[in-house]
């Protein structure tokens, strides 16, 4: 295994901790836990945005709420575009996809080759001054 982070990376370490970002982090957590936090039809609040979000590049071809309050949404690329679909430009397409249905507090990670896991939401005192809620998204981009 190599001790480089990137391709031309020579320290091989970085300037600090991530702790700077702890109470934002811990924030995100602790909403999360709320019961109830995980808002209700998701294929009525976030769908149309994806849809819209998928333009020419892509086509929703799955959707389903799963029972731990997963929205799953699957895309595949249009046939003939393909120059979106693996490595960076595939991780890039994600974030482009779900920071259309992006709210104040949004973390993404990748949890698989071509699965994005998201949560986006509403903190307390985050503005429009919306009740805290949250979304929980599972993009799975073909």
């Amino acid at each position: 295994m190599t001790t480089r982070r990137w391709d031309i990376d020579e320290r091989q370490t970085g300037i600090c901790d991530g702790s700077a970002m702890d109470p934002q982090v811990h924030s995100l957590l602790e909403a999360m836990k709320r019961d109830g936090w995980v808002t209700e039809e998701p294929h009525v609040h976030l769908l149309p945005h994806l849809r819209t979000a998928c333009g020419e590049d892509w086509t929703l071809t799955g959707e389903r709420l799963l029972e731990d309050g997963v929205y799953e949404v699957t895309l595949t690329a249009h046939p003939g575009d393909q120059s979106g679909t693996q490595g960076i430009e595939l991780h890039r397409a994600a974030i482009r996809l779900l920071s259309a249905i992006a709210e104040p507090a949004f973390f993404v990670r990748q949890s698989e080759p071509g699965v994005f896991d998201c949560v986006t939401g509403v903190l307390d005192g985050d503005p429009p001054g919306f009740r805290s809620h949250g979304h929980l998204v599972r993009l799975i981009l073909n």
